[in-house]
């Protein structure tokens, strides 16, 4: 029964943003605008988003941009959210949009609620989504537990700002040149 209970939310939240109501656009704007200034970046980006984090960290050249965002985002407590598109201009604190998702994932959900949960917890709806997608809804639970215990050194920080800093982090990276052959 509890299952049941756990899915009506999540079909909700799927059904909901295949209609375009989570679309965030705005974000993503702004998400597009801060990628756009460092190619290398927004490609990484794209292909996590598109290829999935384990794959571009298996595929990337050691000491590479990509290599460096994916070894980052592997080992933040975080990283999976990357994958919501405007996720690295998201203002909401940690802590409170770790909170908002838990209760998005852990409510039932019926049709009265929708309006106030579009009008409050689409961010969170978003990245719900994006969580039960990856990892289907019991798995995505735990690993919000994980995150939430994982995170409190930065859960008054914004996760845009969090994740802007991390890949900040890698944009310094460059592959070492190989050195000139002696002559």
């Amino acid at each position: 029964m509890k299952r049941i209970k756990c899915m009506l939310p999540a079909t909700m939240l799927v059904m909901l943003s295949g209609c375009g109501y989570f679309g965030g656009d705005e974000k993503q704007q702004l998400e597009q605008a801060w990628l756009a200034q460092d190619p290398q970046l927004q490609q990484v980006v794209e292909q996590i988003r598109a290829n999935g984090l384990d794959v571009v960290a298996q595929s990337a050249a050691a000491g590479t941009v990509s290599a460096c965002v994916a070894e980052k985002l592997s080992q933040d407590p975080l990283g999976k959210l990357v994958n919501v598109e405007g996720s690295l201009v998201e203002s909401a604190k940690v802590a409170e949009l770790l909170g908002d998702l838990q209760k998005v994932m852990e409510q039932d959900i019926s049709f009265d609620q929708v309006a106030s949960l579009l009008q409050k917890g689409a961010d969170a709806a978003a990245y719900a989504k994006s969580l039960i997608e990856q990892q289907g809804l019991d798995q995505a639970l735990q690993s919000l537990k994980q995150m939430a215990t994982a995170s409190e050194q930065f859960a008054q920080q914004d996760l845009g700002a969090h994740f802007q800093q991390l890949l900040l982090e890698c944009k310094t990276v460059a592959p070492t040149p190989t050195p000139a052959p002696a002559n």
